[in-house]
């Protein structure tokens, strides 16, 4: 039988009738959500967390069933029966999975690294709506060996981000001969929820059968909800809760490191040695107080090299653990274009000294808070005193699905201050649909170089230590997105206003003075009942940027199409058309480019495969004009999984670019190696080696950690850089640094 979802001619109305629509509905309108609940059963005493279901209590608790399935077939039964079991006793919650499986020796199991990519394994998430506002959740993600993982979603959206957060959970599981089992404790001091006697709570289980690309939910979750997962107001409700024990709980870090470093031009290696703390306070029951002192990012992994070949700065996302928890809370602005606050320009040059912040929730209103001292910087460019960095978050409900939100960011010092504060207002409508504005405006009547450059990258519209370009006083920014989609169509039209001083310190936003129109139209057919395709995406989208006084700068207008193989493979092919008008000279890569009009023309090609398989790869490239010459990039990669213990990838890029200039043609080579071995799921490592032939340097970052007891670590981080072929100068050192770090961590809860 050949399932279909129901209601597929609702699904397929087109975006005008939507549009029109739109007049008529309310803006919190959707399909009533099912009542659908699981509840939770008391148990005796805590189970033995061995992968082992043998506890008599397990086999007296009705097990969640019928899981249906979001891909391959939406809505189908799932290929493979599932089966959760759900207890608890004052102090967790208590999960016992059965995965049956007709073919167990199939199992995807290849990930040990906690955090890593467990998405490549079959896998489970337990998502936990703990105050049941049907907007926000706790993520616990466990592989088929047991490997952990977990993330927040915030306001029912995630990225990346999201996914450093790390909670204290416990996982065993086993393979047996009708598939696998999984027993899971989430302790009650690891999430937080209102201080009731009897807790509601929503509740949500994804599992993805690998080698089939299958995954299936409970509840049923359609394809038409984009964002899966993350659409916490599809969640079904777990009851039966109560009794459970709480009290004022604290997580107590401290941390100790001790290392040594030679940088270039160094006598010697000098040692180093420091300690620190990180504590966690739960003021009530729905409010967390973080405090850090002496604050140490030693064990964060090192960024990927980028090679900048536009005029704007790169963006690097956030590493950080102390910035990732409930980072979605303090988002504010267009993610990569305008954000209000980016938590990355803190500590950015000069180092933190410490601080606080203060996360949670009373009733509707959630809030975000912190406040952190950084010390003074100098170098031969630019000298930065110490200075306060603080950011004060709210967001509240007014309907369901319906927030209005505030930011404000101050930056403190001794020579002045900065000042950023902004409205935001989201409506999410029907399935995936949605409306956002938000407005902001900056008063910076110092000049204060904090504030130029973006926050780790290889080049700026403004070099430390020039004049700023901002104006004394006051500027705006504001933005408003319409979005109707569902799993078939999607029609987004935004506006976005900047004005040439808007440059919050504390902010990212690479290109100030424009007044953009934007709009994305697609089309995304699923093929349900193919045998080896799965859907197919074509788009249209394009950009339209004016300064705020009128004038042309940019327009982009580019159309694609991917299509998604049954086996996980797919391919891309994609055309763009671009114009670009310089009124002050600009530079590339030191090249520079006359004032005047430029078009420019590119096709572009990618294909991926599977990168569940043994062996996985990338290929993609592009070819055109680019600024009144060509361009020509060629990129792949490779993976090859042998097993849970060594994963080894690699990756090359490759720029050929011509330019009607002075010296202009030239070549980039971007090359990389990444090395994941582990030995446990409590002992891994990783190394990223990196080579550009724009800096010349061979970049060695090597980070192991041994997870000693859980949420306690002991990192040992190795990171160098060695500069290759010919010197401009031969008295210059080769070795621009040379590092080794150990940090000893060890968490105290009470």
């Amino acid at each position: 039988m050949n399932w279909r979802r129901p209601g597929g001619l609702s699904r397929a109305v087109c975006p005008p009738a939507l549009a029109a629509l739109l007049v008529a509905v309310p803006a919190t309108g959707q399909t009533p959500v099912p009542e659908m609940r699981a509840t939770a059963t008391p148990v005796p005493r805590p189970p033995t967390i061995d992968g082992v279901l043998d506890e008599p209590f397990w086999a007296m608790i009705e097990p969640v069933t019928d899981f249906r399935q979001r891909d391959p077939v939406d809505g189908a039964p799932g290929s493979e029966p599932t089966e959760v079991r759900i207890g608890y006793d004052a102090n967790a919650l208590y999960f016992g999975f059965v995965f049956h499986d007709s073919e167990p020796s199939l199992i995807r199991r290849s990930i040990l690294h906690r955090g890593g990519r467990i998405d490549k394994d079959d896998r489970v998430i337990v998502a936990l709506d703990t105050y049941h506002d049907r907007r926000n959740a706790y993520i616990f993600e466990v592989g088929a060996l047991g490997t952990q993982d977990d993330a927040l979603i915030s306001d029912e959206s995630m990225t990346l981000d999201d996914w450093n957060w790390d909670g204290v959970f416990t996982s065993e599981t086993r393979v047996t001969e009708d598939g696998w089992v999984l027993e899971l404790e989430i302790p009650f001091t690891t999430i937080r929820f209102p201080d009731v006697d009897e807790p509601t709570m929503g509740i949500a289980f994804m599992r993805s059968i690998r080698r089939k690309n299958e995954s299936v939910f409970w509840p049923h979750i359609g394809q038409e909800y984009r964002s899966g997962i993350s659409q916490v107001s599809r969640y079904a409700t777990l009851d039966g809760l109560s009794g459970l024990r709480r009290g004022r709980y604290a997580e107590v870090k401290p941390f100790a490191t001790a290392g040594t470093q030679r940088m270039a031009g160094d006598a010697s290696f000098e040692g180093q040695t420091d300690i620190g703390v990180d504590v966690k306070y739960a003021l009530t029951s729905n409010l967390t107080f973080d405090l850090t002192w002496n604050t140490d990012f030693a064990q964060v992994e090192s960024d990927n090299v980028q090679i900048n070949l536009t005029r704007f700065d790169l963006f690097y996302p956030e590493k950080r653990e102390f910035f990732l928890e409930r980072a979605g809370l303090f988002q504010f602005g267009t993610p990569r274009q305008t954000e209000v606050f980016f938590s990355r320009r803190v500590g950015l040059r000069g180092d933190i000294v410490g601080g606080g912040r203060l996360t949670g929730q009373a009733g509707p209103l959630s809030i975000g808070a912190l406040a952190l001292r950084t010390r003074g910087y100098s170098d031969d460019a630019v000298a930065l005193p110490a200075a306060w960095n603080s950011v004060v978050r709210l967001r509240t409900d007014l309907r369901p699905r319906t927030t209005l939100g505030g930011i404000i960011t101050t930056l403190d010092h001794e020579n002045g201050w900065d000042r950023s504060a902004g409205l935001d207002f989201s409506s999410r409508f029907w399935s995936s649909s949605s409306f956002n504005v938000w407005a902001a405006r900056v008063w910076n009547p110092d000049l204060f170089p904090y504030a130029t450059g973006a926050a780790g990258s290889t080049g700026g519209s403004v070099s430390p230590g020039s004049a700023d370009p901002r104006e004394a006083g006051s500027a705006n920014a504001t933005s408003a997105e319409l979005v109707l989609q569902n799993d078939r169509y999607a029609f987004v039209v935004s506006r976005l206003l900047i004005d040439e001083s808007f440059a919050p310190a504390l902010g990212f936003v690479p290109r100030t003075d424009q007044d953009r129109w934007g709009g994305y139209v697609a089309f995304t057919p699923r093929f349900e009942s193919s045998a080896w395709a799965r859907q197919l995406s074509l788009e249209v989208k394009g950009d339209h940027v004016r300064s705020r006084e009128g004038a042309k700068q940019t327009h982009v207008l580019g159309t694609g199409a991917r299509l998604t193989l049954e086996s996980g493979e797919f391919a891309n092919i994609g055309f763009s058309e671009r114009f670009e008008r310089l009124e002050l000279p600009a530079h590339i890569r030191g090249r520079r480019l006359a004032t005047g009009d430029y078009r420019f023309r590119r096709f572009t090609a990618a294909m991926r495969s599977n990168d569940s398989r043994t062996f996985s790869g990338v290929l993609q490239g592009s070819i055109g004009d680019f600024w009144s010459g060509t361009r020509t990039e060629i990129g792949g990669g490779a993976t090859w999984i042998t097993g849970p213990h060594l994963t080894i990838g690699g990756r090359y890029a490759w720029n050929g670019v011509s330019l009607p200039v002075e010296d202009g043609d030239f070549s980039t080579h971007l090359v990389s190696a990444n090395i994941q071995g582990a030995v446990s799921r409590k002992l891994f490592a990783n190394a990223l080696v990196q080579w550009d032939n724009h800096s010349r340097e061979l970049q060695a970052n090597i980070r192991i950690d041994w997870i000693h007891t859980p949420g306690s670590d002991l990192f040992v981080v190795i990171d160098t850089g060695y500069l290759t072929g010919d010197l401009f100068d031969p008295r210059e050192p080769r070795w621009q640094r040379r590092t080794g770090v150990v940090k000893l961590t060890y968490l105290m809860a009470f």
